[in-house]
């Protein structure tokens, strides 16, 4: 049979009215998942007594003429005589509400993760418990789907959020609520609770906006090639704990010089001990390593290829570079070869790591040598190709002659001088780490900072910005920032097992196969109905160590702890018999 539930719902809107709903939530057997019909039925008035509107009057009325009772459901402190029997789906018409359906799958991995960050803590040192169930449940709804806020109702309505009445014009109202000093307090407890060394990676990426109402987009170096107004948006990560730590929006016409001065800055602001900066080549300059030394924090940045000194150093060491004293395997089995050199600087005491992948140099000789092929093939047959015109230039000597004809001869010296060249040689040039090897693997840390702005980036909204109010565009970059820090934990979480071990799936994996994992309450019944857990899911709530039914006996109940930091409580009870 269909599940039903009806609830009164009372939602405050801007102009400081608290309107209220009838919903009646109800299993869509076509759709597969709760959803829910909703109508609203008036105001609250100065004595917090409900008025109702015309409509639901005359509704009223139709019903006492059949003889209707009231409802015990009804909202207390309505007169006796306005009450009235919920609202019925068609499938249903004038069942009573039995029971709750609540996929809980997804939320039972999310909650563990929110638990073992902490996160809930430190945003209740910045919002209010409810801000902060709201803030919660709406980066589950990122992490899990990633999709626009004003699609979130249902999928949240149906893993039990309804009580939080996150509807569009509620989200709203949430994400412009989300003002730069709470975000501050924030960032200043989740640093503290994440201090745990002194590395901060650090990347800016680009967004693209078609807003016209938010002062933070203008034109700038699109990193996405678009044509269109943009905002910056900078990514600090810790070393250490490998999660999200602090994250700042900037003009999109800001300079990288300019956004490291406001990061210094802020950071300063929120009592950042002193650090060590990771950034890419865009911050490589005298002036950003001078600020960064003058401040008392350290750095390590790659060294761009067109300075001059690197070049040298580069032919310097070359030589000597390929050898198996230098060697240095990674975690998945390749090589990279590399060398220290030290010096004494104007930025204290440095170290520059020289760096070879002979793998890719090899790749890159190769994929060269085959188009160069193809090159010589065109110009023999007289099929020129425009993108390859530079190539023709530069790598042949076409003569032609009354015997022979087109004679087509490859510039051996400039062959020679790309299979000699600087690339798949790098630098690091680095005020805190001397070792060679450790300096490599912190460096590439900074990937999973890019993947993380990828995440962020990917998610439907985030792509194209639309919102015209800076504080809404503000808010939803935090609420994004907390889903990022949540997806980051799960997928560390997640590769700490080998891929054949876990079936070869990744974190998105894992949430989109317990999707359908659901837990039934029946009203004025002690013991909850849960749904069998598939092979799949039975696996995924293993790794977790969560507790869960299976053939009559619970699972995982010694290991699994109830989550402290988790959203709420009445969706997270312990599974039973």
């Amino acid at each position: 049979m269909d599940n039903h539930s009806y609830n009164i719902i009372k939602i405050k809107a801007k102009n400081g009215t608290t309107y209220v709903y009838e919903d009646y939530s109800y299993w869509d057997k076509a759709r597969g998942y709760s959803t829910h019909k909703r109508r609203s039925i008036g105001k609250l008035g100065d004595d917090g007594g409900i008025i109702y509107n015309k409509r639901h009057r005359e509704r009223l009325a139709a019903q006492e003429a059949k003889g209707h009772q009231p409802h015990p459901d009804a909202s207390p402190g309505a007169p006796e005589e306005s009450r009235e029997e919920p609202l019925a789906v068609e499938a249903g018409a004038g069942d009573l509400a039995v029971s709750r359906t609540i996929r809980i799958g997804q939320k039972m991995i999310l909650d563990k993760v929110c638990s073992d960050t902490g996160i809930r803590k430190s945003l209740l040192d910045a919002f209010s418990t409810g801000e902060t169930d709201a803030i919660l449940a709406l980066a589950y709804y990122t992490v899990c789907r990633g999709k626009a806020f004003s699609h979130s109702e249902d999928w949240l309505e149906a893993r039990g959020y309804a009580d939080l009445g996150l509807t569009s014009q509620r989200i709203s109202e949430l994400l412009a609520s989300i003002s730069d000093d709470k975000q501050n307090a924030f960032f200043k407890s989740w640093m503290a609770r994440q201090d745990k060394g002194d590395s901060l990676l650090f990347d800016i990426t680009s967004i693209s906006t078609y807003g016209k109402g938010n002062p933070w987009a203008e034109r700038g170096y699109n990193r996405d090639h678009e044509n269109l107004e943009q905002v910056n948006l900078g990514l600090l990560s810790s070393v250490a704990s490998g999660l999200p730590v602090w994250f700042a929006m900037t003009p999109g016409s800001m300079s990288d010089k300019a956004v490291l001065e406001y990061v210094l800055k802020m950071l300063s602001k929120l009592e950042v001990k002193k650090f060590t900066f990771f950034g890419d080549r865009g911050f490589f300059s005298d002036y950003n390593l001078r600020l960064l030394t003058k401040k008392g924090h350290k750095f390590t940045v790659p060294v761009p290829s067109t300075v001059g000194w690197q070049k040298k150093m580069i032919a310097e060491h070359k030589a000597g570079l390929l050898s198996p004293r230098n060697a240095i395997e990674m975690e998945d089995g390749q090589l990279i070869y590399g060398k220290t050199v030290f010096k004494m600087t104007e930025y204290g005491r440095t170290w520059y790591h020289i760096f070879f992948d002979a793998a890719r140099k090899a790749k890159v000789i190769d994929d060269f040598m085959r188009r160069l092929r193809r090159c010589k093939d065109e110009l023999a047959d007289g099929r020129l190709v425009e993108k390859n015109k530079a190539m023709y230039e530069r790598y042949f000597r076409v003569t032609e002659t009354p015997k022979r004809g087109r004679v087509v001869e490859y510039n051996d010296k400039a062959v020679n001088d790309f299979i000699e060249n600087d690339s798949c040689y790098w630098v690091l040039m680095s005020t805190s780490q001397k070792e060679t090897r450790k300096s490599l693997l912190e460096y590439r840390d900074r990937n999973d900072v890019e993947v993380g702005f990828d995440d962020v980036k990917n998610a439907e909204d985030m792509r194209r910005m639309r919102n015209h109010n800076e504080k809404t565009v503000k808010g939803k970059m935090f609420v994004v920032f907390v889903a990022l820090i949540l997806l980051t934990k799960l997928r560390m979480e997640v590769r700490k097992v080998e891929p054949k071990d876990r079936h070869y799936w990744s974190e998105r994996d894992f949430l989109e196969k317990v999707d359908t994992y659901t837990r039934i309450h029946f009203e004025n019944k002690y013991r909850d109905v849960y749904t069998i857990p598939t092979a799949a899911q039975r696996d995924i709530f293993d790794f977790f160590q969560l507790e869960y039914s299976y053939k009559g006996k619970k699972i995982n109940a010694k290991q699994s702890r109830e989550p402290k930091e988790a959203y709420g409580n009445q969706d997270t009870a312990k599974p039973s018999e």
